[in-house]
């Protein structure tokens, strides 16, 4: 979610909570964030956005992933 302050910069992360008085969110850095949802000019919630980068693996590359990860199998 986005939580924009009436004053300050726009904070984007995830809600760590939220009720009818206080929206709490940490952002990518993991610092807590607080806001009074009365001084918010606009909270944006956004349904199936993901924080993580988005990852292109060509055919080769995921081939060399599954088999690097499918020879940790037998080291114990």
């Amino acid at each position: 979610m986005t939580a924009r302050p009436r004053s300050g910069a726009a904070v984007r992360g995830v809600r760590v909570s939220e009720d009818a008085f206080w929206v709490h969110i940490r952002d990518t850095s993991g610092r807590l964030h607080a806001f009074r949802v009365g001084e918010l000019a606009e909270l944006q919630r956004e349904a199936g956005a993901s924080l993580m980068p988005a990852y292109a693996l060509s055919v080769t590359e995921l081939d060399d992933l599954v088999a690097y990860l499918a020879s940790l199998r037998g080291q114990r």
